[in-house]
């Protein structure tokens, strides 16, 4: 009989750990592309450019001077780049050809610039505007204009904006799901051992007595859980980088870029560790708490 009952228990943790190991792994695979889609969504962003264009009188020295100044606005600017008219004679003739120029009997009319491009969260309508302005502000004796496509800045912000909710609004469904199956998965193994606890009451046992082998074992069941699906996200990027090789390509050619995906994955372990045993421990407790007060009657 106890052979039976130990048996029937391992079972039941078993279950529930591989049950808790599939719900964290689904829930670490969403939130890892969430994470990488937000990364690249800021990109696509920071793609999207201003020009600060200068007076035709205006000293090149004095637009090095800005473009050091933009630089060091770190936290709006992403890059500064000097744009002199040589350049940008050079850029304009690889889209319109050198006819435009002929026609022009030489003269270069294109003045001296800097091509800016805004930090992910400045990407939107009032930020550039607000940049511009604050740009424009006392430098009007050198500045002609700050050009941008207020309507790239708008559609792009828009679409991201209601991208990003989504993904919130999905993962936030998800957490719920995850959360209630654990539960009804724990609760299904505090039940098998109802009356174990109603054996303990009856010989005197507090409550907190009780919980305390159910809560030990919920740590623990949550944290092999919690490293289980840790594991196995890893074989999974494991697996997606043997298809796709360019990715430790760019991993092993770039230190910044290794390193910076390294630190995010184990803050996705960490996450995945933190929340696995937090569920355990506080699904398991609310468990315990219907079969410690429930009448003996009800426990058939």
């Amino acid at each position: 009989m106890n052979t039976k009952s130990h048996k029937s228990n391992s079972l039941a943790e078993i279950s529930t750990i591989f049950g808790m190991t599939l719900l964290l792994t689904l829930f670490g695979v969403f939130v890892y592309f969430m994470w990488t889609a937000n990364k690249k969504s800021s990109e696509i962003k920071e793609q999207l450019s201003l020009d600060i264009l200068f007076h035709e009188s205006v000293d090149e020295s004095i637009v090095r001077m800005m473009e050091k100044k933009l630089i060091s606005m770190e936290g709006i600017v992403k890059k500064a780049l000097f744009v002199s008219k040589d350049d940008a004679q050079q850029i304009m003739l690889k889209h319109v050809g050198k006819d435009a120029f002929e026609i022009l009997d030489g003269v270069n009319p294109l003045p001296s610039s800097i091509h800016v491009n805004l930090s992910a969260d400045y990407v939107n309508p009032d930020s550039a505007s607000s940049f511009a302005l604050k740009v424009l502000k006392g430098n009007e004796h050198i500045i002609s204009e700050v050009s941008y496509n207020e309507s790239q800045f708008l559609e792009i912000g828009t679409v991201f904006k209601n991208f990003e909710f989504i993904m919130l609004f999905i993962a936030a469904v998800l957490l719920i799901i995850a959360i209630l199956l654990i539960y009804n998965t724990i609760r299904l193994a505090v039940f098998s051992k109802r009356f174990m606890i109603r054996t303990m009451q009856l010989v005197g046992a507090k409550s907190y007595f009780i919980r305390k082998p159910f809560i030990i074992r919920a740590f623990y069941q949550g944290l092999i859980s919690s490293l289980l699906a840790v594991i196995f996200l890893l074989s999974l990027w494991y697996s997606f980088t043997y298809i796709n090789p360019n990715i430790i390509t760019e991993l092993s050619s770039d230190n910044t870029v290794l390193n910076q995906e390294i630190f995010d994955f184990s803050l996705l372990a960490s996450g995945i560790l933190l929340t696995g045993i937090l569920i355990s421990i506080i699904s398991t407790y609310f468990a315990l708490n219907k079969f410690i007060w429930v009448k003996s009657e009800k426990l058939y």
